[in-house]
């Protein structure tokens, strides 16, 4: 495992047990993003990896958020969907993304940040772009109501966002119509659940563990019928059950 796997593994466990102790303290996914953002950096700065030098000698750090996708895709409503290199259709963003030192040292910044898609397209076409070019993909998503009343959507159908992010991670570990080669070296997804904040009575709270075994079946089922390289994990974190590895899925005795 290299340093930078070893930073962001360190700091995603110092999340996941602060969740675990404190899971009222986050709001939003954006907390969430926010905490382990900086967790990341503390790590990195321990290992005096947090920055990098670009081909130009432009100093950047390799921790960002909202990242561009190299690809275009729809996320609409709960599914993922890799649109074609001509679509009109707007790329994605990752919550967070670590890039990969060794790759940015050999591109500029205006390619490095990737906010002009068509001259990163052209690079990627011509095999010019250094892959994998990140290091690290993370996806999050918070569970604030999976069984509160005011919810229309069901537990099993909150699940379909997990797994709407899995896909998108999926699609930067495999070679695809954009790339022969994976665009990232591993990815994350993280599904914080702290459901059982809002309610206060046995009774409700044991609904909460209801919608909770919904959620978990729809995403062991998705992990049973669809293979994804050992690179991706998708990790389910609650209070009450701890952390829940539902990707890569155990391997029967």
């Amino acid at each position: 495992m290299t340093d930078i796997n070893k930073a962001v593994d360190s700091a995603v466990e110092r999340v996941i047990q602060d969740f675990q102790r404190y899971p009222g303290c986050y709001f939003t996914e954006e907390d969430v993003r926010w905490q382990l953002m900086k967790e990341i950096d503390n790590s990195l700065l321990t290992l005096d990896a947090k920055y990098a030098q670009l081909k130009n000698g432009i100093q950047i750090s390799l921790v960002h958020g909202e990242y561009p996708t190299p690809f275009r895709c729809s996320m609409k409503g709960r599914s993922f969907n890799l649109k074609p290199k001509d679509s009109d259709v707007n790329r994605g963003h990752f919550d967070i993304a670590v890039l990969n030192p060794e790759a940015v040292a050999q591109c500029e910044f205006e390619v490095v940040r990737s906010q002009y898609y068509r001259r990163f397209l052209d690079l990627l076409k011509q095999e010019k772009l250094p892959l994998p070019f990140l290091d690290c993909v993370i996806e999050i998503k918070l569970y604030r109501d999976l069984a509160h009343p005011n919810r229309t959507e069901s537990a099993k159908q909150q699940a379909e966002y997990a797994i709407q992010a899995v896909q998108k991670v999926d699609a930067t570990l495999k070679a695809n119509e954009y790339y022969d080669d994976p665009f990232a070296k591993r990815g994350i997804v993280l599904l914080f659940d702290n459901s059982d904040l809002v309610f206060n009575d046995d009774a409700k709270l044991a609904r909460v563990e209801v919608a909770r075994n919904q959620f978990e079946e729809r995403l062991q089922e998705y992990a049973a019928q669809n293979l994804h390289p050992d690179t991706l994990s998708c990790i389910w974190i609650t209070q009450q059950r701890g952390k829940v590895l539902l990707l890569p899925p155990k391997l029967e005795n």
